[in-house]
């Protein structure tokens, strides 16, 4: 009898999986079909072959699952690493037909499962991690849960509504910020001196805030304005650009290689400036909003508080904008002047204390949304009068603008803002 070929035996396996996957991407309305192969004819053959290799090799066996050494004498052997392979491509082919007929289940789009189930077939456990999360924001962002959760609320809470999509986008970055988190505690690299997750993290989090901010004041706009373009612009030119930004900081981390200013291949360069377009989608979004909540068919509501949305949101897409142009078309990066070799700077931020750093100004328009309204109610509960509440107002929004300006200028300078050396 002719002895197996095991390289054979693995390019079988891998083909006979990849049949299975196929028809849960080309055929997943399919039942009958899609169902069956992926979800056990072939599981079942793959098994069949599983069990043969583990029924002539097992007793030769070298190692076992005691220990992490142990299991690497296991796979030392070429078939009982075959046999590894062939229960992954099993297993996994089982879990993406679950991960399928759920998401139908759940009247998710099947557009949506083709990047989960690719990870799925990659990369298992991420995939399924994927699939939860995105079965989680689906069910958040459906009114009915959304309405829900605000009656749970504290009586003392306003009476406030958050736009679905946009909060389960939030949700979303809030969740993806936990694995983050766990990387930056056990991973010890860094890129140009910085640990390599700090960056995807911080994005991780301002994205979060910057999407609950915008799912908050969304609905204080007029109907009107929310069904018009302007209106449902805030919502899916926002997400889909911001999210897929944040995917691609995470993945460049991940490789401690730059996601911005990287010129290394044609590729890279190219990914950058759809990184660009993808800022300026989101970033004038704000400007829209400003528009939609000055409004006379915008929500009731105090003078000052709306007025000090308007000023925030209108902060942050002018100077949102001028600072991501700058950004984007220097060409030593956010650093102005020649970096020290002892290069002092703010933890966690990163931003110079020795130099001119672009990156600081950004940073207070972006935030100038969230900033001038949380000051914008503070005045409003202090003075409760109109006059007086937009005079400081204006005096405050003057002042946030002009700070704003001028640690655009004095990074342009290459100066730090405090004016360090």
């Amino acid at each position: 009898m002719m002895p197996l070929n095991l390289d054979d035996a693995f390019a079988r396996a891998g083909q006979l999986a990849m049949l299975g996957w196929l028809a849960l991407i080309l055929l997943p309305r399919w039942r009958g079909v899609s169902a069956a192969l992926a979800g056990w004819i072939i599981p079942a053959l793959l098994s069949l072959g599983y069990a043969v290799l583990i029924a002539v090799y097992w007793h030769d066996a070298k190692g076992g699952f005691s220990s992490l050494d142990s299991v690497a004498a296991l796979f030392a052997s070429k078939p009982l690493l075959l046999a590894g392979w062939i229960h992954y491509l099993a297993f996994d082919l089982v879990l993406g037909n679950w991960i399928l007929r759920r998401s139908q289940a759940e009247a998710m789009p099947h557009w949506l499962m083709l990047p989960v189930l690719l990870l799925t077939f990659l990369f298992g456990p991420i995939g399924f991690l994927t699939y939860l999360l995105l079965e989680a924001c689906f069910r958040l962002a459906r009114e009915d849960r959304i309405a829900r959760l605000q009656a749970r609320l504290p009586a003392w809470l306003p009476d406030l509504e958050l736009e679905p999509r946009l909060t389960a986008a939030a949700f979303a970055m809030l969740a993806l910020a936990v694995p983050t988190v766990f990387a930056w505690l056990i991973d010890s690299r860094q890129f140009q001196g910085v640990d390599t997750w700090i960056k995807p993290l911080k994005f991780e989090l301002s994205v979060a805030f910057y999407l609950l901010t915008l799912a908050l004041f969304l609905p204080l706009a007029g109907e009107r304005f929310r069904a018009s373009w302007l209106g449902r612009y805030i919502v899916w030119p926002v997400i889909v650009p911001i999210v897929l930004e944040v995917l691609y900081i995470a993945w460049r981390a991940s490789r401690v290689e730059a996601s911005h200013y990287n010129s290394d291949s044609a590729l890279g360069a190219w990914l950058y400036t759809l990184m660009g377009i993808g800022a300026v989608m989101f970033t004038i979004a704000p400007g829209f909003l400003a528009y939609g909540l000055a409004r006379r068919d915008a929500a009731p509501m105090p003078t000052v508080v709306r007025w000090a949305l308007v000023a925030g949101l209108a902060l942050t897409c002018v100077f949102g904008l001028l600072s991501g142009a700058l950004l984007g078309s220097s060409a030593s990066g956010h650093y102005v002047g020649v970096v020290p070799d002892a290069h002092r700077t703010i933890p966690f931020f990163g931003w110079s204390l020795a130099i001119g750093d672009l990156r600081i100004a950004h940073f207070l328009g972006l935030h100038a949304l969230q900033i001038i309204p949380a000051i914008g109610v503070a005045l409003w509960l202090a003075m409760r009068q109109s006059k007086a509440g937009l005079v400081a107002l204006g005096t405050v929004s003057a002042a946030y603008a002009a700070i704003t300006a001028t640690a655009l200028v004095a990074a342009l300078q290459a100066r730090p803002l405090l004016g360090g050396g």
